[in-house]
């Protein structure tokens, strides 16, 4: 039986887990801080030591690993594994696939998270079976990816997939890309979070905010979460305003490849109930077309279609499909 090792390497947390070669984990989803503005090295021996620990709860070691599947932040060069910069991790020209292979004596398959996101749902997600499927997590950030055919889009540089990227205001903030007023510094987890700090700040009142003793630094998107499951007049209209920004990036996506499906996944849209209408309202305001409301899905894989992605990347990568 063959066995790959998975590896997901986030701005926050890093997991890890192995897959049979049938597509079916071995072990739970093995989960550690990332270690993030700790230096490269840091980061690096973080990831190292979640994979030994994965490979003991598997009861393997790395002899009986065929392939490494890793997701990693970009921009890097999913040809040679190397991670391009990365600030928060500390990479810059981080050769993290080269690295992986001398440390386990494996093949390593390094791609963006995004990109694998893609791949999973198009593969064996939602979106299974359909040509082409665009994917877009609204978490801390805001990646995306395209798969057509089952296959992953990188497009002439290798960088194709950057909706958080697309300016939905060129009057708005600057972002860290170099651009103003992107997607993701309107709809992320971090764009919301800040705006409950600032609401706080301005004296807003809400069962959210009541629940962390009004401290803006415990805001998140699981107090808010909350505090619409119980009706809170504040969190249920944020989270409809949170619709309206969505709906305003995913239109942009959809006018310019009419796609089959979009896949949505991260962890403000576990709110989807609450900003499904107002999303929808913005699709059809904007879309240059009729949008059917079954084009836009929820991914069922969510916190761990990127692992998902990797090990089919990894597998097609070994067995000459990819």
């Amino acid at each position: 039986m063959r066995h790959f090792l998975i590896l997901d390497i986030g701005g926050t947390k890093t997991t890890a887990v192995v897959f049979n070669e049938e597509g079916t984990p071995i072990t739970n989803f093995k989960v550690k801080p990332s270690r993030t503005y700790e230096g490269e090295d840091a980061v690096f021996q973080n990831t190292v030591e979640v994979a030994y620990e994965i490979l003991a709860a598997a009861k393997i070691t790395k002899e009986d690993i065929v392939g490494i599947g890793v997701a990693a932040p970009g921009p890097l060069d999913y040809k040679t594994g190397m991670i391009i910069d990365v600030p928060m991790m500390g990479w810059k020209n981080f050769p993290l696939g080269p690295k992986l292979c001398e440390e386990f004596g494996a093949p390593v398959f390094v791609e963006n998270d995004g990109n694998l996101g893609a791949l999973a749902e198009a593969t064996i997600g939602v979106a299974k079976g359909e040509e082409t499927v665009l994917y877009q997590t609204i978490s801390t950030g805001c990646g995306g990816g395209i798969a057509i055919n089952g296959k992953i889009f990188h497009g002439h540089s290798g960088f194709a997939g950057e909706f958080g990227h697309i300016s939905i205001n060129f009057a708005g903030p600057r972002c860290g890309c170099g651009g103003s007023g992107c997607f993701e510094l309107y709809a992320s987890g971090t764009a919301v979070t800040h705006r409950m700090r600032r609401d706080i700040k301005c004296g807003i009142k809400s069962l959210a905010f009541e629940s962390i003793g009004y401290d803006p630094n415990k805001v998140d998107g699981k107090i808010l979460a909350e505090a619409a499951e119980k009706n809170d007049p504040y969190a249920i209209d944020l989270l409809t305003q949170e619709g309206y920004y969505i709906g305003v990036g995913l239109s942009n996506l959809i006018n310019m490849f009419d796609p089959d499906v979009i896949v949505l996944a991260g962890g403000m849209v576990k709110s989807d109930k609450y900003f499904w209408k107002s999303m929808m309202n913005e699709i059809k305001r904007h879309a240059c077309f009729h949008v059917s409301e079954d084009r836009i899905r929820i991914s069922q894989l969510n916190d761990q279609v990127v692992a998902y992605g990797a090990y089919v990347m990894a597998k097609e990568a070994i067995d000459g499909t990819l």
